[in-house]
């Protein structure tokens, strides 16, 4: 693991750093863990943890849970966002970071916020698949803070909704967009960026803006630049010694950092994982070796100045686009009977990190799911022990192999917890291989596979972790993957939500089943708690939000794909009645008579499925309700103006990108699209 040397944190003065921690916790909770009454950070604390101390609802009372109120949220795609909560006031946002604030006893909506970002969709439409992920805003100091698609980031007064100031923080013409939250601390907000794969030359950053007017402080660049008069730091310097060949000029070299981020108000450091690049194959992209720095990290800064601290490199040459960009965690551990302050992290790749947090050091280590990629990690260097069954590029023209995990990963954006008392991680696992094949292109990923000998393959997981050893303490099985992320409480119980709809608790000590409830609606959201009045609620946003869950066969087909967009409270006695969402039930309305061979409908279903299925779902089955059509209650008026649609780009503007396909792959679709309207009318 190279590091610079010298991990001592910035000689700025401590009389600045201590205000303006002050200023910052005025409205949020102390590093140590939560006690109060608010949620107020995405993790819930400084710590990341997505821990609540709070145990009026614990595992004695548990049977008694009872829904408080719901909310109809006006938010046809869906949410994935974890709430904020403070001051009895709920602030959460949605698809096209849609923003809303609520009242905490009653679910009433105060304000909402609309941040236009469709406006965008006219120059660049693929935004539109991408504006659907959006994962949540933070609240510090009286302001409310929201990123879009578009690279904004946006102040909104937290009491009005109405906007203070916005900056933008990157050049979507660069392939540069934003899906996650902003992060605050003391007085600065730090903003990353996705884009790794759009070969458009943009390299991954983080930025940190002044939380009072938006001006830029700083900017740390994840990987180097082809220009070497550019790598004028010592971290860039470093790092530009680990590329060799033309991937950082031909594409920019990719190393995003997209997914949450933690700051530490002690150290005054800023934790962040890292994506990988396009090309996917490590020969591809570096054809003379090196570790591609900072690639598939965990990379720590300084937040004053943003100065590199300390890095630890997940997979050093990453072929199988495993990011390391999940949710940090920061918790104290007894590790060989020595305490030990450290960062917890599960990213792609299926191995669970135990880091020092001063100098990143490996600690600990262990798999949290099925992975032949690498057999193990070496605790001395830090490296994978790289495993020939994952090495897909030496398979023969023709063979194919099956591995652990697929380039979605183990687990993805979903939010893992940590509980402090039994000094366990909980982790959304998805337990599904990737298939490739020998002699594939660079641009090739692992491909998800629904079947392994035969038979259909769905599994997911949620699974206790021991970080101090790398052992699994217990786990249980989901028929579904892309499950929602997870709590953890006081009260000794693990909360998450799943794919089929159900809302869970289960023992945070034994992973025993204790209480669960149909909310008819898939969640991908991640649960959390707050107290009012003395009151302990459990919150929990429900329809599933982004992209991710369309991509696998049968997912957006459940009827809980096909729920309502809600926000739901529980506490103990609560006694409030769900009402039923919308009928998903409809009439196919006049089409035209499917006539094409067996042989043009095949080809549509491969086109569809290479080109299509990302915003229209696999099978073509779209969110009831959603902004993406579903394709087939198409009418005869949308099938005469298919290919004016498909690849003359009249709808532009609503999203819908321009396709690069022949007219004869068009008509293959339309075709494909009807024959699957052709099987509903047969069951009608």
């Amino acid at each position: 693991m190279n590091r610079l040397a010298g991990h001592a944190v910035s000689r700025l003065g401590a009389r600045a750093s201590l205000l303006a921690l002050s200023l910052f916790c005025a409205v949020s909770p102390a590093p140590a863990q939560q006690t109060d009454t608010n949620w107020a950070l995405k993790g819930g604390d400084f710590s990341g943890q997505h821990y609540s101390a709070l145990k009026k609802i614990n595992v004695s009372n548990i049977d008694n849970l009872g829904l408080a109120w719901a909310s109809d949220l006006p938010i046809p795609d869906g949410v994935a966002t974890t709430p904020i909560v403070i001051d009895g006031v709920v602030y959460l946002s949605g698809a096209y970071s849609f923003t809303l604030a609520l009242d905490a006893k009653s679910g009433d909506i105060l304000w909402s916020y609309d941040p236009e970002v469709r406006d965008s969709f006219a120059e660049q439409p693929l935004l539109s698949w991408l504006a659907r992920a959006h994962r949540g805003i933070a609240v510090s100091d009286g302001k409310l803070f929201v990123t879009t698609v578009d690279c904004r980031l946006i102040a909104l007064d937290a009491k009005k909704g109405t906007r203070l100031w916005s900056q933008q923080t990157c050049d979507t013409a660069l392939g540069y967009f934003i899906t996650d939250s902003p992060y605050v601390g003391g007085d600065k907000v730090f903003v990353g960026n996705g884009g790794s794969e759009s070969q458009l030359k943009g390299r991954g950053y983080v930025s940190a803006f002044a939380a009072d007017d938006g001006d830029l402080l700083w900017r740390f660049y994840i990987v180097p630049s082809d220009k070497p008069e550019e790598n004028d730091t010592p971290a860039m310097k470093m790092a530009a010694k680990t590329w060799s060949g033309a991937a950082l000029a031909k594409y920019g070299g990719g190393g995003h950092s997209w997914n949450e981020m933690t700051y530490d108000p002690v150290s005054k450091l800023l934790f962040f994982g890292t994506s990988g690049a396009y090309p996917y194959r490590h020969a591809e992209r570096s054809p003379l070796g090196g570790d591609n720095l900072f690639l598939s990290s965990i990379v720590a800064v300084d937040t004053g100045t943003g100065e590199y601290r300390w890095h630890y490199q997940t997979v050093d040459k990453d072929s199988w686009d495993y990011n390391a960009t999940m949710n940090v965690v920061l918790a104290d551990l007894t590790i060989n009977e020595v305490e030990r302050e450290t960062v917890l992290l599960a990213p792609k790749n299926g191995f669970h990190y135990t880091l020092d947090r001063h100098t990143g050091e490996l600690l600990a280590v262990g798999k949290f799911a099925k992975t032949n990629w690498a057999t193990d990690v070496d605790l001395e260097t830090g490296k994978p022990i790289y495993n020939p069954q994952g090495e897909y590029w030496n398979l023969a023209e023709g063979e194919e192999a099956l591995i652990w995990p697929n380039s979605w990963g183990a687990r993805n954006w979903t939010a893992m917890a940590f509980h402090p008392g039994q000094a366990l991680s909980y982790i959304p696992v998805i337990d599904v291989p990737g298939k490739r094949s020998g002699g594939g292109g660079e641009g090739e990923a692992l491909v998800m596979v629904t079947e392994v000998d035969g038979k259909p393959h769905a599994p997911g997981k949620l699974v206790a972790m021991d970080p101090t050893n790398g052992r699994i303490r217990w786990s249980v099985d989901r028929d579904l993957p892309f499950n929602g992320g997870l709590l953890a409480t006081g009260g000794d119980l693990v909360f998450q939500g799943t794919a089929l709809g159900t809302f869970e608790a289960f023992s945070a000590g034994t992973g025993e089943p204790l209480w669960s409830v149909q909310t008819g609606s898939a969640i991908n959201a991640a649960p959390v708690s707050y107290s009012l009045g003395g009151v302990q609620y459990i919150l929990i946003p429900i329809g599933a939000g982004g992209g991710l869950q369309y991509q696998y066969p049968g997912m957006h087909s459940t009827k809980a794909s096909q729920g309502p967009t809600r926000l739901l409270a529980f506490t103990i006695g609560g006694e409030a009645q769900l009402a039923s969402g919308p009928s998903a039930e409809r009439t196919l309305p006049d089409q035209p008579k499917l006539d094409a061979s067996p042989e043009v409908i095949v080809l549509g279903a491969e086109v569809y499925n290479e080109a299509c299925k990302f915003c229209h779902g696999s099978n073509a089955v779209a969110r009831f309700g959603g902004t993406v059509p579903d394709l087939r209650y198409a009418d005869s008026t949308t099938h005469a103006q298919w290919d004016a649609i498909v690849i003359g780009g009249s709808k532009v503007a609503n999203g819908m990108p321009v396709m690069e396909l022949t007219v004869e792959q068009s008509h293959a679709v339309r075709n494909y699209v009807l024959s699957l309207s052709e099987k509903i009318h047969q069951t009608q």
